[in-house]
């Protein structure tokens, strides 16, 4: 029963904050509490109250309430189950803690507090492989850690903890800092190792990690301090590090046949999107995408921990599948967040997907860049189109369970959520953009359509590219370079007589015997890889020679 008060709590408190966010649309007011520790000094803990910290913070609560519900019905017999409500409940406390936070000073326990206690969740389960990848995430997080530290007390020398009131060019190494804090906070490279690692906590606690919480503190902190930090934020180093974060996550996806390991490379590569749109400028669109992420994406992992739950456990999506006849309801939600996230026209990541595109061809950051931004952005299609194809059409039932899912109080919630998920985005985007307009010319309108298309045709290609299968011996033969080079050597040694006293010497080692045995080790290596990555490196190479040219129709 504790996880219904605690839901109930939260819920409340949802509705109060979305009450508060409307209202304060045109304004916001700060709340200061000073504490006296010394004679000449004062701490002050200081709580800003705006449309940016009362939105985000009711979209946390709101996920949380569902989640916490979600975790009465999946951590069912856990014998330690009032404790991981506990130490949950405090992980969203800090995270509100964060949010509210305007000074370096009340924000530091917030972040502090987020780094503690996600170990103490990603360690929840006793074993070997949750302490070492909960000792992943905190020793990466420690160094964002230290860098928030080292502009704590460059803030204390300047006299002030405001990050709102601070705007120096000249100390281009303080925003450094606090970039470096928010760029491992949010899993950007060369930090993103940590991210899949945090998956061995609870499904339940990935999905509120994942959605609006650890994960989203770092873009937080960078759109909520745009202005104090804009000179370095507004660089072609953090957009290209956004962008390679954002493309090689989406890559990554292709080859996991984890069902959340897949959903994690996911988040990472819309977290890759919204370091990119900020640094773009447009850091607006930024937290429109991140409240409309946050409600997708909680649905998404909540729907594949269901599948989870009724594959007693199992994570392969080779071997699970034809949810559809076992779970219409999570497979319901399940095609609502994915289509979301592929940015299916008229759901809430359309709205959010469709502005930063439009955004994004239009301010110059040149060919490559806009090249490997469409790129990523046909990756999130094909693999939600994968993850789609496996969960639901793909039949294969082995270590499939008929467990029956009665916690109806669990999918009330779920359904608000997903009410939520659906309407948030042209409700949002009516709030937020009421008195802005775009001019875009047909071309770039239509770029949203074109992905999808792309991402449709791709994906099928992977699927049914069987032909090209078969230049497996092109490969493994070294482009039968060892035909041609060492073949006709030996035949010129032996033409002349000289293959007694030339054996084992240079022509052999130079000729025949090194081709022959790197081409073993290449045919060896290449039979031994998954037949996924072949279709996977000719629908990759197809689709960049595709929008290569799509690019340049574009910019001309």
């Amino acid at each position: 029963m504790l996880n219904f008060y605690i839901s109930f709590f939260l819920f409340s408190f949802h509705l109060i904050l979305f009450i508060m966010f409307m209202y304060f649309m045109s304004g916001g007011f700060i709340l200061s509490m000073s504490f006296i520790f010394f004679p000449s000094y004062s701490f002050d803990f200081m709580f800003i109250f705006d449309w940016i910290s009362c939105g985000f913070s009711s979209f946390v609560m709101l996920i949380s309430s569902v989640v916490f519900i979600y975790s009465g019905f999946y951590m069912e017999g856990d014998l330690s189950i009032r404790r991981y409500l506990w130490v949950l409940f405090l992980f969203v406390c800090s995270m509100l803690l964060l949010v509210f936070s305007p000074n370096m000073f009340s924000l530091m326990v917030g972040w502090d507090g987020l780094g503690l206690v996600s170990f103490l969740l990603v360690v929840y389960y006793n074993n070997f492989s949750s302490l070492r990848s909960g000792l992943l995430t905190v020793l990466t997080n420690r160094i964002g850690d230290l860098s928030m530290m080292v502009s704590f007390f460059f803030f204390y020398a300047y006299g002030s903890w405001g990050l709102l009131s601070f705007y120096n060019d000249s100390i281009i190494f303080l925003g450094a800092f606090v970039m470096l804090a928010a760029s491992t906070k949010s899993a950007q490279l060369p930090f993103s190792s940590w991210l899949p690692a945090a998956m061995a906590a609870p499904t339940p606690v990935s999905s509120l990690v994942h959605s609006s919480t650890l994960v989203t503190a770092g873009v937080y902190l960078l759109i909520r301090f745009y202005y104090s930090l804009s000179f370095m934020l507004n660089s072609l180093i953090f957009c290209f590090i956004s962008l390679m974060t954002m493309f090689f996550s989406g890559f990554l996806a292709f080859f996991e046949m984890d069902m959340s390991k897949v959903v994690a490379m996911s988040t990472l590569s819309q977290l890759g999107m919204m370091m990119f749109v900020i640094s773009l400028g447009e850091w607006s669109f930024g937290f429109f995408h991140m409240i409309c992420h946050a409600l997708f994406k909680a649905l998404l992992f909540l729907s594949c921990g269901g599948f989870i739950f009724y594959s007693s456990g199992g994570q392969d999506i080779r071997q699970s599948g034809g949810f559809v006849s076992i779970s219409p309801f999570f497979c319901i939600i399940f095609i609502f967040s994915s289509m979301s996230l592929c940015g299916f026209p008229f759901l809430s990541g359309f709205f959010s997907k469709d502005l930063i595109l439009e955004s994004s061809f239009g301010l110059g950051w040149g060919l490559f860049c806009i090249m490997i931004f469409f790129l990523s952005c046909i990756f999130s299609l094909v693999y939600s189109l994968r993850l789609f194809y496996f969960g639901l059409l793909y039949y294969n039932f082995l270590g499939c369970s008929l467990l029956i899912y009665s916690e109806m109080s669990s999918i009330y919630m779920m359904y608000i959520m997903g009410s939520w998920s659906m309407i948030s985005g042209y409700f949002l985007s009516s709030m937020l953009f009421l008195d802005s307009f775009f001019l875009v010319s047909l071309n770039l309108k239509s770029i949203g359509l074109v992905i999808l298309i792309f991402g449709i045709v791709f994906y099928f290609l992977g699927i049914n590219l069987n032909f090209f299968i078969s230049f497996k011996s092109f490969f493994s033969d070294m482009f039968y370079i060892s035909w041609f080079s060492g073949w006709p050597m030996s035949k010129f040694g032996s033409f002349f007589g000289f293959i007694n006293s030339s054996e084992l010497l240079w022509i052999e080692i130079l000729g025949p015997k090194s081709f022959v045995s790197f081409s073993s080790f290449s045919s060896l290596f290449f039979n031994n890889v998954d037949y996924f990555l072949y279709k996977m490196i000719y629908v990759f190479i197809g689709m960049f020679f595709v929008v290569f040219f799509f690019m340049l129709y574009i910019c001309n």
